[in-house]
């Protein structure tokens, strides 16, 4: 089976061969790829149209490339504007993840968090009246992206720090839990699953988020003190997602990075509803070798188990 066919398995309810792949983004095209798309945006003398025009040829290049070399299998599609594009272009090799990051409240910038918490102790009247404009939006977002062929939806909210939630779990649940239950409602009554993304410390909440009905949680954070075992073992049909440690592929430490693909794949994991990602995405900055090191790791593993679906990572050197 390919990466498609087991990421479809798995959100039609099925155990998969073997745990999928795919990453949320995929921001080091330059290291790993040669696409700078950053030169790209600095140095193009261009019309805007025309910039923005090569930028979304590089960027459907990189997902081509990262599906055939990587077997990435979903493409991640940030605007549903572009969701048939992508349909057309990936639909036969990859699932199409539309992504959301409007539906509910959730961790505030800095300069806003001042406003934030004057309202929610004073004024908790104006952020339910936010909280309602933002699901509105989302649901009219979600079906934007099932109409134009989404397989999925991401709903990316960071709702926790590394040691607590951003709010207090009462809070939670009156601001954020009924919003969030309302949008995965109506992404089911489009006849699609929706996964969360969220970074940080969730434990005081997750029994909350699983009652929403998500389907799937992204990120189980290592420097959140999420432990995917303990996750599994309390939610054992949940699609899981993630769990490499960032912080261990930006140091680049080899024995560390096995390990962390170890203990996820265990424990997500094979023979599990499990997806293999880092615990965010392949971010700027992340040494290559590292993003390297991590699918050695997972093609290990699933030959170890003598998986149907093992393949191996093809070093692509920039040229």
């Amino acid at each position: 089976m390919t990466g498609k066919e087991n990421l479809k398995a798995i959100l039609d309810g099925q155990v998969p061969d073997s745990p999928p792949h795919w990453e949320l983004n995929f921001l080091i095209s330059k290291e790993m790829l040669g696409i700078d798309l950053e030169a790209i945006e600095q140095t193009f003398t261009g019309s805007e149209k025309a910039k923005k025009d090569l930028i979304q040829k590089k960027e459907i290049e990189i997902r081509h490339r990262l599906i055939d070399e990587y077997d990435w299998a979903a493409a991640p599609c940030f605007s549903p504007q572009l969701t048939s594009l992508y349909k057309k272009e990936f639909g036969d090799k990859a699932l199409i993840a539309g992504f959301d990051w409007d539906g509910v409240l959730w961790t505030p910038t800095f300069d806003d968090l001042m406003n934030f918490v004057e309202q929610l102790f004073d004024a908790p009247g104006e952020l339910h009246a936010e909280a309602r404009q933002k699901c509105e939006i989302a649901k009219k977002r979600l079906t934007l992206y099932a109409d134009n062929g989404a397989d999925f939806f991401v709903l990316a909210h960071d709702f926790g720090f590394n040691d607590a939630t951003f709010v207090s779990p009462d809070h939670f649940r009156e601001f954020m839990a009924p919003y969030l239950a309302e949008v995965v409602q109506h992404a089911h009554a489009l006849g699609k699953k929706a996964l969360l993304h969220s970074d940080g410390c969730l434990t005081q909440i997750l029994d909350q988020l699983h009652a929403t009905g998500l389907d799937g949680y992204q990120s189980v954070d290592p420097q959140g003190h999420m432990d995917i075992r303990e996750v599994r073992e309390q939610y054992p049909e949940w699609i899981l997602m993630g769990n490499v440690a960032c912080n261990m592929l930006q140091d680049a430490d080899e024995q560390k990075i096995r390990e962390s693909v170890r203990y996820c794949m265990t424990h997500g994991g094979v023979g599990k509803p499990y997806i293999f990602s880092t615990s965010n995405c392949i971010f700027n900055g992340m040494p290559p070798q590292s993003y390297e090191i991590m699918l050695d790791e997972y093609n290990r593993i699933l030959n170890e188990a003598r998986m149907p679906n093992n393949r191996t990572v093809r070093r692509t050197a920039a040229p």
